[in-house]
């Protein structure tokens, strides 16, 4: 794996939004055919061989501006020339270095044969600060991964437990009648049973040190009360309901 984003393989950034086109097309057709094609370049092409290449902005300064006839004027006319391009085996070092020193942002990739396809300096540029906010957080990640994760994946466990001591209750609530206590603890328990899936899929289940266990028993004890208050709740929308329905 290259830890530098600077020395990963170009081929890595390059996309396939280019067309290629004869030096004698002219503007308005070439214009026409990247739009359809959703191209942002064109290679011009003489004898099938790659002589310049013609950009949006090319096509902005050299025709719009200047009020020119766009059915008149030729790819020929307005291309960059010669065609600056990039092998298959270098980096994106290499690709900002002669993109610096051409004063140029868009540069094929080819083996000598093919066009494999276009590197703007716009995609290197995301890319490049992509990694490096990945890198700055990669540390963050890896404390999230040792020390917490642990205590999540525990925790999980605890209220998997928590819902399965709640099966007894709900079933002799069941057997007294006391369908509203029942169904509100079934409830209840369904609810710890998803939590705690939820925080197990996340978290490790993995041994704890002395203050990972600490900080798993504060937060058992911080979660109670919002399980007492949520099988409260649900009760008492249980008996709503029913007063509701006896009412009618």
């Amino acid at each position: 794996m290259v830890a530098d984003p600077l020395d990963r393989p170009i081929l890595s950034h390059i996309h396939g939004q280019f067309i290629v086109l004869d030096e004698d097309i002219n503007v308005a057709n070439a214009v026409r055919d990247m739009h359809s094609r959703r191209a942002e370049i064109i290679i011009v092409t003489k004898d099938a061989r790659p002589v310049g290449v013609v950009t949006d902005t090319d096509i902005l300064d050299k025709v719009v501006i200047k009020e020119e006839d766009s059915d008149q004027i030729l790819l020929k006319s307005i291309m960059s020339s010669p065609v600056i391009s990039l092998s298959v085996e270098e980096t994106v070092r290499q690709a900002l270095e002669l993109m610096r020193v051409n004063a140029i942002k868009h540069i094929p990739v080819t083996d000598n044969i093919k066009i494999f396809g276009i590197v703007t300096q716009e995609e290197l540029a995301n890319a490049i600060r992509t990694s490096v906010l990945e890198r700055k957080f990669r540390s963050y990640r890896a404390a999230v991964r040792e020390h917490y994760k642990p205590i999540i994946g525990n925790l999980g466990f605890v209220m998997q437990f928590a819902g399965i001591l709640l099966v007894a209750p709900a079933f002799l609530a069941t057997m007294l009648n006391e369908a509203v206590s029942a169904t509100g603890i079934f409830l209840g328990l369904t609810c710890m049973f998803a939590a705690g899936f939820a925080l197990n899929a996340y978290g490790e289940k993995t041994p704890l040190n002395l203050r990972q266990a600490s900080i798993l028993i504060v937060s058992s004890f911080v979660l109670k009360p919002f399980w007492q208050h949520t099988l409260h709740v649900c009760k008492s929308i249980l008996e709503q309901n029913r007063s509701t329905v006896a009412f009618c």
